[in-house]
């Protein structure tokens, strides 16, 4: 102990659209990290977290999109921690998007949602069975707010990232922040070791430091697509335009898993790159 276990949450179409969530199996009790989105998806993660047999000790999110803390409907009843950022982002995110959830996933989405009701600062610390878990603030990187969990065992550090770094899946961007982003990714990949474990949100998991430059170029093919856009393409955002920033993606990641992340809301995330490009580079 500690023992992490993964669980894959549905995203539209398993396997290929999944959301990571973790069991942490401590001595006498269990930490979750994310909760996945589907209703049918928190109610497995509880249900597999209740099958060890020790108290659900919290819930520790590592930033507001739908896909991680949409699950925390099934753990109201336990502590849930995350920043001021993550919360905040989180209720942004639930006023925009909860229609569109409903119309996706209908009785797989909750009618009410939970929210983190435990709020951490940047170095807080919270101690469960013995076992110190520290929120590392990274800011703007996939979402507007994105942190990391960490604990150290037997001197070994173990990262639960989010979305800050997926393993060969595609990303969501409309939030663009790619240059905040990139500065987060150079940040983590001098903060840990190579054998470091990282808990990803999508992709193959646990994935190690070497998949932080895969992320890195992800990113910056995105952002070189969208950089040789005209001022026409890019405000326009036609599907055809979309289909090409797709293609040029799938080239450096030619798999279709998590795709719907990729093409989810382009139409917006074209645009916002493209103008962040221009104004800041």
């Amino acid at each position: 102990m500690p023992r992490v276990h993964s669980f894959a949450g549905r995203f539209l179409e398993l396997p290929r659209d999944h959301v990571h969530a973790y069991i942490v199996e401590l001595e006498h009790a269990v930490v979750i990290v994310d909760a996945t989105l589907a209703l049918s998806s928190a109610r497995a993660l509880r249900a597999q977290a209740e099958a060890l047999g020790k108290p659900l000790a919290a819930v520790l999110l590592t930033h507001g999109h739908p896909d991680h803390y949409t699950g925390l409907v099934q753990f109201a009843d336990v502590p849930r921690y995350a920043s001021a950022g993550t919360l905040a982002f989180a209720l942004r995110e639930d006023k925009a998007k909860a229609a569109v959830a409903k119309s996706l996933f209908g009785d797989d989405y909750p009618d009410e949602r939970v929210f983190p009701d435990h709020i951490v600062k940047d170095g807080a610390t919270v101690t469960f069975d013995g076992v110190t878990f520290t929120f590392t603030d990274y800011g703007p990187t996939e979402s507007d707010s994105d942190g990391i969990w960490s604990f150290v065992d037997a001197g070994k550090t173990h990262a639960f990232v989010g979305d800050i770094v997926a393993n060969r899946a595609h990303c969501f961007f409309h939030n663009g922040h790619t240059a905040s982003w990139l500065r987060a990714l150079d940040r983590l990949e001098g903060a840990i070791a190579d054998d470091t474990p990282l808990y990803i949100g999508h992709g193959e998991t646990p994935s190690y430091k070497e998949v932080i430059a895969w992320q890195r170029g992800y990113i910056q093919t995105w952002r070189t697509a969208i950089a040789a856009l005209s001022l026409d393409e890019a405000i326009e955002a036609s599907r055809t335009t979309q289909e090409t920033i797709i293609a040029a993606l799938k080239a450096y990641l030619p798999s279709d898993v998590t795709l719907f992340l990729l093409d989810y809301e382009l139409q917006h995330s074209i645009p916002e790159t493209w103008k962040q490009l221009q104004e800041r580079g």
